[in-house]
């Protein structure tokens, strides 16, 4: 990248920071955390500093784990779509929470234990220097997390995408009432549009809703826990209900 080395920046926000942090008991997630760092294995009073785009940063008695679940507050659906797109285009680790224009990104793997999150959406540049990343956001925030595997640049390029999968979905289900999504992606990953891997050209599995749907309830079904000849049998009847339901007999 172009850009100053972030290495440097007085006033980073990192876990060695939270003499000045105060504890804040109430907070209600939204979608203008910018980052969340994981502090439960430490001594601190609270679990969590929060990095927000208008509160400032302030220490949560919640884990990273806990705040990022209560994502499906607001959306309705919380990891769900994040889930299929991972499952259906085969991206095996690191899974984020994308929903729209909207990204968090785990530093390492969260599904079992905490982890640090940063916003996505609201970066306006980036560094990794070995195992480390610098991020500044669009409100001026500078953070330090660590990032002890992989490359960061080619992570944020698989978020962009789950991203813009999101972004289509939802668009071809509200074109559907006659009505058009307006979103504002992010231009920092603009480059990612003009992208030719195998991941972007297969985007366009996407463009049949019905082909979707269809995708989705098999994804749904074969995650209900039930193995073997049963799951067959499973799927099989509620396909046959499903089939009925869209019927007006």
């Amino acid at each position: 990248m172009n850009e100053p080395n972030l290495e440097v920046m007085s006033k980073v926000i990192s876990k060695g920071k939270t003499s000045l942090l105060k504890l804040c008991e109430n907070f209600k997630v939204d979608y203008k955390i910018e980052a969340l760092l994981d502090i439960s294995d430490t001594a601190i009073p609270g679990n969590t500093i929060v990095v927000h785009a208008e509160l400032d940063t302030f220490i949560d008695p919640r884990t990273t784990k806990q705040i990022m679940n209560e994502m499906y507050l607001i959306n309705g659906i919380g990891f769900a779509m994040t889930k299929f797109l991972v499952d259906f285009y085969g991206i095996t680790h690191y899974t984020p929470f994308v929903y729209g224009d909207v990204a968090y990104m785990p530093m390492t793997g969260a599904s079992r234990n905490n982890a640090d999150w940063i916003a996505v959406h609201f970066l306006e540049c980036y560094e990794q220097v070995e195992k480390k990343a610098y991020f500044v956001t669009k409100s001026g925030h500078k953070i330090q997390l660590g990032f002890p595997r992989g490359n960061l640049e080619r992570r944020l390029h698989n978020v962009y995408f789950l991203m813009k999968c999101s972004l289509r979905i939802l668009g071809m289900m509200i074109n559907i009432g006659s009505c058009h999504l307006e979103y504002e992606c992010n231009k920092l990953f603009s480059m990612y549009d003009r992208c030719r891997c195998d991941l972007h050209s297969r985007i366009c599995l996407l463009n049949s809703l019905p082909m979707f749907y269809w995708n989705l309830i098999e994804f749904m079904l074969m995650n209900q826990g039930i193995e073997g000849l049963g799951q067959n049998e499973t799927k099989k009847y509620y396909h046959q209900n499903l089939t009925r339901i869209k019927k007006l007999y």
